[in-house]
């Protein structure tokens, strides 16, 4: 820890995250004299959660339509300059080797502690100094810098801000939304906040049976019955709604559907890796040809989960104990129609405590894309979940958060210090 007197600084960046610990790495390779004010008493605190402790740090696949905001060809032009490629080399200079996973690149030690061990040996070597539980109160642009003010009312000043502070999401303390109050001081937009890879609430009135359940499905999230997005994959049944990667995925359009006051369904496909038609012929067969002896539930055992079973009868209101060969045809294909599109109606989100990311954050349409400066605060930069950037499961989000930080160190302006224009 630096000794918290007025100082100067080429660059200041506040948050001491993946994406502030990579530009104030690249600033300081530029020869610029870095400093990092963390809220936290470590760096990479939320880091070290990543990937359940393992670090999913990107991803060989970063299209474009895995990632969202309000314009996602904003993240290309910073690709162009820092890509997954310029990652993998970066980590393996410091000691980090790559494993691919289906595509999900970690580190080969599966632990999340060694990326963040080699960015700090990284910083120590570069000798930038780290304020640690350090809140900023205050970020002002002077005469020909800024300056930095904490909480407790020491300051520093700085030819250029890096602003890395993450968004709001998760328990583990990133930030509390302070990255938006320091933007908006200086002049900035901010998309709305929301929760985004997180778990939906639902009043669905058969929680209570499904709770525990884990199923193969494939999920299609309507907002006032317009088709936003569908995923496939493990879906899992909570008490209070549905989780699961394949809901997380979907979870930011809900969050802002919900805000909007908009009807937001999740439509069921118990069996995805089945063509209706194909389904509806073994239904047949199940029921009739090889029903007799046999109740409405025994005939779909083996098929889908027991429980799965009871809510979907009991939906199309089909007796459980009721012979499977006296079903009708109208029966099965009520109970055809559930299998395939079995409502779910969303009515909340887990909240921002659970999320894995933020959506929204600084408006990128007043940032350039090219350098991650501001368009309106000249010397002013920003990097990470703090931007309305954020991306699906699967290391996009680390990869943004490598990509705009080292864009922003890489161009931050090192410029003479002059003392007597801060007075």
């Amino acid at each position: 820890m630096i000794n918290r007197v007025k100082q100067h600084y080429d660059v200041a960046v506040v948050g001491g995250g993946a994406a502030g610990m990579m530009a104030a790495i690249q600033a300081a390779r530029q020869g610029c004299n870095v400093v990092i004010v963390e809220y936290n008493d470590r760096l990479g605190r939320k880091l070290l959660a990543t990937g359940n402790g393992r670090c999913n740090f990107s991803n060989l696949t970063p299209e474009l339509s895995n990632y969202r905001g309000a314009a996602p060809d904003f993240v290309q032009t910073v690709y162009r300059q820092f890509d997954v490629d310029a990652t993998m080399a970066f980590f393996r200079e410091l000691g980090i080797e790559p494993i691919n996973k289906d595509g999900l690149l970690y580190p080969r030690s599966q632990q999340a502690s060694a990326v963040v061990e080699v960015l700090q040996m990284e910083l120590r070597l570069l000798q930038i100094a780290v304020i640690y539980s350090a809140p900023v109160k205050k970020v002002e642009r002077l005469a020909s810098c800024f300056s930095v003010v904490m909480t407790d009312k020491s300051m520093l000043t700085a030819q250029n801000v890096i602003l890395a502070t993450g968004g709001q999401a998760s328990a583990i303390r990133g930030s509390s939304g302070d990255g938006y109050y320091l933007a908006r001081l200086l002049g900035h937009s901010i998309v709305t906040p929301m929760p985004a890879l997180v778990q939906l609430h639902s009043n669905l009135s058969y929680l209570s049976t499904l709770t525990g359940v884990r199923t193969n499905a494939c999920v299609t999230m309507t907002v006032d019955d317009a088709v936003v997005g569908s995923e496939c994959g493990e879906l899992q049944w909570t008490e209070y709604g549905i989780s699961g990667i394949v809901v997380f995925q979907l979870s930011r359009f809900a969050s802002y559907a919900l805000e909007a006051k908009q009807q937001v369904n999740c439509q069921i496909d118990f069996l995805p890796d089945i063509t209706p038609q194909a389904s509806l012929e073994d239904l047949k067969i199940r029921f009739w040809s090889h029903g007799y002896g046999k109740t409405t539930s025994e005939a779909l055992i083996g098929l889908l989960h027991d429980k799965v079973i009871a809510v979907l009868l009991d939906s199309c209101e089909i007796a459980a104990d009721m012979p499977a060969d006296s079903c009708s045809m109208e029966q099965l294909l009520q109970l055809h129609q559930r299998i395939h599109s079995f409502v779910v109606p969303i009515n909340g989100t887990h909240g921002m405590k659970h999320a894995q990311v933020t959506a929204g954050g600084v408006d990128t349409a007043e940032l350039n894309a090219d350098t991650m400066e501001s368009r309106i605060v000249p010397g002013l930069f920003f990097a990470g979940e703090l931007v309305d950037v954020d991306g699906i499961c699967g290391g996009y989000n680390l990869q943004w958060a490598w990509s705009s930080g080292a864009v922003a160190g890489m161009h931050v302006k090192r410029t003479k210090y002059d003392s007597d224009q801060t007075t």
